[in-house]
């Protein structure tokens, strides 16, 4: 059963690998949790930043109203852990939602470069911002210096992130640190439904 039962009725994708169409690369159940919180907040502008196979756009954007605006930020022909490329996955998720009525932008690139951010910012303001792209600190703390200011509620993925780093070497996850930093002081809402205690979605308001 769809998140959203309103959900409108929307093209097939093209015959991509079917294991990676509209996948989402978050917890099930916090991704469910974090589209709850979206239709609690009458989101009507997303932005998303580090959007992989646009299977977390799609789950956020099919929660919205028709005719509601979503931007995606993403590397082109970004694959990793032997994954496929994903933009031909997230190029077809954006087609399909536009088919299907609503406003989307997709906007390839490194999302700390300098026309990126610019390219975005024409786009602003946004009801909501996921910054779940680079997880190293420099680019987390570049996404939210960048792209904060551009809405009303901004979100990180992988606040809970605690495996081991030997783990995962060429892939540096210091959502963490920076979380706990920013959010101190602030109003803040976690989602942490994990069975692994990692992942992890972190809210917080501007002021």
């Amino acid at each position: 059963m769809p998140i959203n039962q309103d959900e409108p009725t929307l093209p097939p994708p093209v015959q991509l690998d079917k294991k990676f169409i509209r996948r989402p690369v978050q917890d099930l159940n916090e991704l469910e949790e974090f589209v709850k919180f979206v239709r609690e907040q009458k989101v009507r502008s997303y932005l998303e930043v580090g959007a992989k196979y646009g299977g977390s756009l799609w789950k956020v954007v099919t929660s919205m109203p028709i005719k509601s605006r979503a931007v995606a930020v993403d590397l082109p022909f970004q694959s990793a852990f032997k994954r496929p490329i994903s933009e031909p996955y997230l190029e077809q998720a954006v087609h399909d939602l536009r088919k299907g009525g609503y406003e989307m932008t997709l906007i390839l690139g490194d999302s700390t470069d300098a026309n990126v951010v610019e390219q975005v910012r024409k786009l602003a303001p946004f009801d909501l911002c996921l910054i779940d792209a680079n997880h190293s600190e420099d680019y987390v703390r570049a996404d939210w210096q960048n792209y904060g200011p551009m809405a009303k509620i901004i979100a990180f993925h992988d606040i809970s992130w605690n495996m081991d780093r030997n783990q995962h070497k060429d892939f540096k996850i210091d959502v963490p640190k920076v979380w706990r930093e920013i959010s101190a002081g602030r109003r803040v809402r976690e989602i942490k439904l994990c069975p692994t205690q990692d992942n992890g979605f972190g809210i917080l308001w501007n002021a």
